[in-house]
């Protein structure tokens, strides 16, 4: 069974193929939306209904989740299955209208780009011991022999054609966390205190450091310049090293052409 929401800026969910909302006509894995000069659109018709009282509430329930993005201008989420397309609800036209018991509501879909994101989500945690690499062949050269017992070594796979966007959440207590991918170094120059973390996201590029106090602060003035800290993470095997000192959460934005199955 297809699961198939949208999501908004705020959280809120609409969920289009449960009671009291579902579509009637739509091909989620269709990968052809109509290209307008606004970015990628895709019409979506959908059946409303209840008891009087009820419909109005649905009805409401309809306008107050669609109505956050196209009023604020912000993308949310349109989730098929597993993977998810950041858009917005920016259009509806009533049709089909049977009193206060049932009406067709159509959706316009507004996408900046036609990019599916499926997120595949990976954990390194400090190291205080060494761990063994044996037997890993990777086509490049590290400034390191990736061979022997290091510590903050690590590596995984992506199955994908492209490079792919990523977040990257990097936990303190740690000074100038620095990262290699591949040999590629994502770097920057802070100190993070024990319960403080930062957040580079490569498709917003930013930087964000939160703080103890529940504060925030832009670290995009403190990166490191001589390589890009939003550089894509490139598909196939991927080598992770780094200190060991701290732990780091990444997740990969493996973006496609059509929802996944």
């Amino acid at each position: 069974m297809i699961k198939a929401y949208y999501k908004n800026s705020k959280g809120e969910v609409l969920w289009l193929t449960r009671a009291p909302f579902r579509t009637v006509e739509a091909d989620w894995f269709d990968s052809t939306w109509e290209s307008t000069e606004e970015g990628y659109e895709k019409v979506i018709t959908l059946d409303v209904f209840g008891k009087r009282e009820e419909f109005i509430q649905n009805m409401e329930k309809l306008y107050k989740i669609i109505s956050v993005d196209s009023e604020t201008g912000k993308y949310g989420r349109l989730y098929v299955n597993d993977t998810f397309l950041p858009c917005q609800i920016y259009k509806t036209k009533k049709t089909g209208w049977k009193g206060y018991v049932y009406t067709e509501v159509e959706l316009t879909f507004l996408a900046p780009e036609l990019s599916w994101i499926t997120i595949l989500n990976k954990q390194f945690f400090p190291q205080d011991e060494p761990t063994s690499a044996n037997g890993l062949d990777f086509p490049f050269d590290f400034p390191f022999d990736f061979a022997n017992e290091k510590r903050g070594s690590a590596a995984f796979e992506i199955d994908h054609i492209i490079p792919s966007d990523f977040e990257m959440v990097v936990y303190g207590p740690c000074t100038n966390p620095k990262i290699l991918i591949n040999g590629y170094p994502y770097e920057v120059f802070t100190t993070l205190e024990r319960g403080e973390y930062l957040i580079i996201n490569s498709m917003e590029q930013t930087i964000i450091k939160y703080l103890l106090n529940g504060t925030t602060a832009n670290l995009f003035d403190v990166r490191g310049y001589d390589y890009s800290v939003f550089e894509k993470i490139p598909s196939g095997m991927v080598a992770v090293n780094w200190s060991g000192g701290f732990g780091i959460d990444l997740s990969i934005f493996v973006k496609r052409r059509e929802a996944k199955w």
